[in-house]
């Protein structure tokens, strides 16, 4: 097949040759001789140039490329106008989350505020003479762990076969006879030790919520009327318990599970974005009269507590999974853990204490678990799990540490 190349080199063959045909009338034998060599010489090679063509054509049959339009050049990179426009935008969109954020925060202290003026101040109970310790000896604290009420939850015994059942009148009537037992408690420890003073470790989860469709759909009150009633609750104990104390100090853990306002579990602002910050707001407004009451509130989800000269580790005990059970092996670990990173410095502990897995216990002499305030539910009793419902105190002691460690049950 001949290209366009091979045509036009054939025409300009041609054309050399014609272009010799006039002159050679006038030319001189001599002249007529070297032109025709030279008109010779490149005629052989373009026949030559010619040659090569057909053999190359042979051995590349190619046709000749249409006419085409060039291609569109390549993408250009951003320029540095582009790219900060990019960047003002994606940071306003950060920046309009940050003031959404700090706005719902704001909202709920406001709140917790307001109600926390619309909360009547309890009267104290005049001061309980209680007998001095028979036995001279150095001074024995007693701690109160307060955690899991599930205030506004419904457990039905037929549900349960009668291993468990709570609404709000059973958890009022079973947690004054708690604080009632415990005071009889003391006074029994009174006859050998010098108590004059408490401490209480709340640990969170007062609340039913609304973190499961099937709590929002049987709860016995609204979330904020559950927050409402166990703040007041909580208030009126701290009240029956401050009478028969000198000084009287709770460690507040806001931080818990069931009162998050996310339906997944958050890690910033985890104490402040919950009601359990509402509930010992309450709690603590109820209380302002009782001059011999301190409030430690935390605003992280674990505190570090010294009783009687003992270092404790405090928090709701939500920040481990449970496997086949209660997950008494990740208790230990997260002990560990917490031991190692804190063994170079000043916040080191003796005991671990939390609530959350509702069974009171003891683990390795130094994890205390709670009780809970509702017994069995109906998950519990689909697993085959079974606890009665109670909350935990326990003396410390200068010398020896944690030592009469009671369950008090529910009535």
């Amino acid at each position: 097949m001949v290209t366009e190349a091979h045509k036009l080199e054939i025409l300009r063959i041609k054309g050399l040759i014609a272009a010799e045909r006039p002159q050679h009338a006038s030319k001189t034998k001599v002249q007529f001789s070297r032109d025709f060599l030279k008109a010779h010489k490149d005629v052989k090679l373009s026949l030559i140039r010619f040659k090569q063509y057909v053999e190359e054509y042979d051995r590349n049959p190619v046709a000749p490329a249409p006419d085409v339009p060039a291609p569109p050049p390549p993408p250009t990179t951003p320029t540095e106008s582009e790219q900060i426009i990019h960047l003002r935008k994606a940071n306003g969109a950060l920046l309009s989350a940050i003031a959404t954020l700090k706005e719902n925060n704001g909202s709920l202290k406001e709140m917790s505020d307001l109600i926390a003026e619309s909360v009547k101040q309890a009267e104290p109970f005049a001061p309980y003479s209680y007998p001095p310790a028979e036995m001279k000896s150095s001074p024995v604290v007693p701690v109160f762990k307060w955690s899991d009420w599930h205030i506004g939850e419904v457990i039905r015994a037929e549900e349960t076969e009668g291993f468990g059942e709570f609404d709000y009148a059973i958890a009022e009537e079973r947690l004054f006879g708690m604080v009632e037992d415990f005071l009889q408690w003391i006074e029994v420890q009174r006859r050998a030790y010098n108590i004059t003073t408490c401490t209480i470790f709340g640990e969170g989860d007062y609340v039913s919520g609304d973190i499961h469709p099937e709590l929002l759909a049987t709860n016995e009150f609204p979330l904020p009327v559950q927050t409402a009633k166990a703040g007041l609750l909580m208030g009126e104990a701290i009240r029956r318990i401050a009478q028969h104390f000198d000084v009287v100090t709770m460690i507040q853990v806001n931080a818990d599970n069931h009162g998050r306002l996310q339906k997944k579990p958050q890690a910033k602002q985890k104490g402040d974005n919950n009601m359990g910050y509402l509930v010992h707001t309450i709690a603590n407004q109820y209380a302002a009269k009782i001059a011999n009451f301190t409030p430690i509130m935390s605003e992280g989800a674990k505190f570090l507590a010294t009783v009687n000269g003992y270092k404790f580790l405090i928090e709701h005990g939500d920040s481990f999974r449970g496997w086949m059970g209660i997950p008494y092996y990740g208790m230990m670990r997260s002990r560990h853990r917490e031991a190692n990173k804190r063994m170079t410095t000043d916040k080191g502990f003796h005991y671990h204490s939390m609530g959350h897995w509702h069974v009171p216990a003891l683990v390795e002499g130094q994890t205390i678990v709670n009780g809970a305030l509702s017994g069995t539910s109906e998950f519990d009793h689909i697993a085959g799990r079974h606890a009665d419902p109670a909350q935990v105190a326990f003396l410390v002691n200068q010398k020896h540490g944690i030592f009469n460690i009671v369950p008090f049950a529910g009535r």
